[in-house]
C-alpha cells in the first residue's frame, strides 16, 4: 500500500481541504470503470467497496476518482468534530 494525499491519488473534487493521508493501492492496480458502468452497476460496485476493494471511476474527459473503503481514521475525520451539532 502507498500513503499519499487524496488529491495526489487523482481524486477530483471542488472543495479543497487540508491534506488528509489515506492508504490506497497504487493507481495502476485499481480497476477503473466508466461513469455509465457505475450508474448501471451501483449496488454491485458499492458492495465491493464496502467489502474492502478500492475501485475507480473515469469520465469521458479522462478525469478519475476512487472509491475507497472507510476505515476508522477516515470515519473519525467526518464525525469527530463539533460542526453541525
Amino acid at each position: 500500500m502507498v500513503e499519499r494525499c487524496f488529491w495526489e491519488a487523482e481524486v477530483a473534487c471542488s472543495n479543497r481541504v487540508a491534506p488528509t493521508l489515506i492508504h490506497i493501492t497504487p493507481m495502476d492496480d485499481i480497476p477503473f470503470y466508466t461513469v455509465e458502468h457505475w450508474q448501471e452497476n451501483w449496488e454491485e460496485l458499492m458492495d465491493r467497496v464496502e467489502n474492502g476493494e478500492t475501485l475507480g471511476v473515469i469520465n469521458e474527459d479522462g478525469n478519475k476518482a476512487v472509491m475507497i473503503p472507510a476505515d476508522d481514521e477516515l470515519i473519525r475525520l467526518y464525525t469527530d468534530h463539533e460542526e453541525g451539532s
